[in-house]
């Protein structure tokens, strides 16, 4: 018998060991103070848990992803405890030279036209790129209108990327609808990024464009985004509400753009980023400002402790009074 338990067991810890199997995850807690200023002004304090879970599987050149957010209980009601959702779930493959990416998942504000456009999670996705010489080239499709198989070509492009003496230009082109162009690099001790959304319809049109430079021990940019028209309830030229490089996102109704200046550096190991810029006004509207100081610092525990403070104008019409609102975030994050 402990012959037969023994076998059972070494047989069971090899099929572990084949297995190519990780997880990964991080978690944090955010507290917020908001006051909302108008003829009477507001103050809520709020906190916010997360914990994000993510688990890959491989064999050979496959792989897939099932990435979970775990969410709190309801703020409204305490005895709601929460679920998992599955944020993202895809594979990766390669049939012969052609690489394959299916299933559902977003596109970060890093990707082409990432800062313009909301790249929401989209069900499923399918990539397919190779390379072309020193070119990458490739055609996406994903369901239509959140459908869970109906494939329809208006929600289909095709793209590229090449470096040409140090830039590298990318493209992207969904038929009868937009061609996004850009270029990002370093020249000069200047680094780049350029990105201009050709929209088929008129006076639609979008530019997106980061520089940025060391002087000493500060990184200093500057990011802006010019949309041609403003947006409306019905229509809007930015759609991103999650930049990664603005402090404010420009996706609110009557902006048609946003200009920004970031100066960071680490003192005695603490990160730290000073953002200010506007948010213009379209057609019957003010232009909004904004300032946001932030501080993050890794602590002895594992864990790192962020702060960050922000005051910024509402978006008003030109006949409309014009208040601030301030954030106070403290965030305590760990990854494993």
């Amino acid at each position: 018998m402990k012959k037969i338990i023994a076998a059972a067991v070494a047989a069971s810890m090899s099929a572990v060991a084949m297995a190519d199997i990780s997880i990964t995850g991080n978690a944090n807690y955010e507290y917020f103070s908001n006051t909302t200023g108008g003829a009477t002004e507001t103050t809520n304090n709020e906190g916010d848990m997360e914990v994000n879970l993510t688990v890959v599987g491989k064999t050979g050149d496959t792989s897939v992803v099932a990435n979970f957010e775990l969410t709190q209980a309801s703020a409204s009601d305490n005895s709601n405890g929460g679920g998992i959702d599955v944020e993202d779930l895809y594979m990766t493959t390669k049939v012969g030279d052609l690489n394959i990416k299916a299933g559902d998942f977003a596109s970060g504000t890093t990707a082409l036209g990432g800062e313009i456009d909301n790249g929401s999670r989209v069900h499923n996705k399918v990539d397919i790129s190779t390379k072309v010489g020193p070119a990458t080239v490739g055609y996406a499709t994903n369901s239509a209108s959140g459908s869970d198989n109906d494939y329809a070509g208006s929600d289909a492009f095709v793209y590229g990327s090449m470096d040409i003496a140090g830039t590298k230009v990318s493209i992207k082109d969904q038929s009868d609808s937009y061609t996004i162009v850009g270029l990002s690099g370093s020249a000069g001790g200047i680094n780049y990024r350029i990105e201009n959304k050709d929209s088929d319809t008129a006076n639609s049109d979008v530019l997106f464009y980061e520089l940025g430079t060391k002087v000493g021990d500060l990184s200093i940019s500057y990011a802006a985004i010019d949309a041609d028209t403003h947006n409306t309830a019905t229509t809007s030229l930015i759609t991103e509400n999650d930049s990664t490089v603005f402090a404010q996102d420009a996706d609110d109704t009557g902006l048609d753009g946003i200009h920004q200046v970031t100066v960071a550096t680490s003192i005695d190991g603490t990160a730290v980023k000073l953002r200010a810029g506007t948010r213009t006004g379209g057609t019957g509207y003010q232009d909004s400002d904004f300032m946001e100081v932030a501080a993050s610092r890794p602590l002895a525990s594992g864990a790192t402790l962020s702060v960050s403070y922000a005051d910024y104008d509402n978006v008003a019409t030109t006949s409309a009074t014009m208040y601030d609102n301030q954030t106070l975030e403290i965030d305590l994050s760990v990854k494993f």
